[in-house]
């Protein structure tokens, strides 16, 4: 492994520390884009939407992602996918550590703009792990199976993606995130896989 390449996946990763810096320093609340935000997505609210969003929501939960990507893990290593099987574990558990660590280490406060609904986190906002859960769990899974079956892939995408976009979407309907926070951890989610895909694609274990 030369070292040109592996500086190609750490500036990929650096970029990634410097955006999630610039976006949470420029959006520090009360930022006003966020309130603006909140604020129209609050005159939605309805109970239709309210059970709509509290479903969606649980997608982008570890408790819901680590069994799905466990049983994902089998099929890919029953049938000798190893490398795949390595991309999709590093995905998912590189953008959850991160993203725990970032609230870890920002410690903003939750949105308190309008009344949340359902249970709101204990920890830090910045960034959204639900986003970055199921961001990294999805783009890693279609890259994947591009790899392996292109038809398949492309069916993945249409159905999985408005999913995906139904997470982010429910943090910040429940009035538990800030866009910012949904922006970041969009952001972490796309960098840190972009960076493992380089850095096991150098290492001889083609995954995309």
């Amino acid at each position: 492994m030369t070292v040109s390449k592996l500086t190609t996946t750490l500036v990929l990763w650096l970029i990634m520390v410097v955006l999630l810096l610039v976006i949470e320093h420029f959006s520090a609340p009360p930022f006003l884009w966020d309130k603006i935000v909140l604020t129209h997505i609050s005159k939605l609210r309805n109970l239709w939407l309210d059970r709509l969003f509290l479903f969606f929501t649980n997608f982008g939960s570890l408790y819901l992602l680590v069994p799905g990507a466990v049983l994902i893990l089998w099929f890919l290593i029953r049938d000798g996918h190893w490398g795949e099987a390595w991309f999709l574990t590093l995905s998912l558990s590189g953008a959850s550590l991160i993203a725990h660590l970032a609230k870890y280490l920002f410690q903003r406060v939750r949105p308190d703009v309008f009344p949340f609904i359902g249970t709101m986190p204990l920890n830090a906002s910045f960034p959204s792990a639900h986003t970055a859960q199921i961001m990294a769990f999805v783009t890693a899974l279609y890259l994947i199976l591009r790899r392996l079956d292109i038809e398949r892939a492309f069916w993945f995408l249409v159905v999985v993606t408005p999913v995906a976009v139904m997470v982010a979407l429910s943090r910040l309907y429940l009035q538990v995130h800030y866009p910012s926070d949904v922006l970041a951890g969009l952001v972490l989610a796309l960098l840190w896989i972009l960076g493992v895909a380089h850095l096991l694609n150098t290492l001889g274990i083609r995954v995309t």
